[in-house]
């Protein structure tokens, strides 16, 4: 079981009011940044494209679909190193 501490008010930063919150793309408190939302947006889109064309390369068969996805998957993985190498 884990057990989680925070600090008092007086010890870390002030407590937020309730109408100081930032609005807009500047905020902190989101799952993903722009820009990692962004990225994995671009590299699925590109993961579906190549399964896609895999898949209508390759042939129409069920063992077919396995290639196809793979092949997704690789697209993706590719994807993603390449666009925070270019984005970054």
């Amino acid at each position: 079981m884990a057990v989680r501490i925070s600090k008092p008010p007086s010890e870390g930063n002030p407590p937020r009011q309730p109408g100081s919150e930032i609005s807009g793309l500047d905020r902190d408190d989101g799952l993903l940044s722009i820009r990692s939302a962004a990225i994995l947006g671009a590299s699925f889109l590109i993961a579906v494209v190549a399964g896609g064309l895999a898949f209508l390369t390759i042939g129409r068969f069920p063992a077919d679909l396995a290639g196809a996805a793979l092949a997704a998957g690789t697209a993706f993985a590719g994807a993603v190193r390449l666009l925070m190498a270019i984005i970054t």
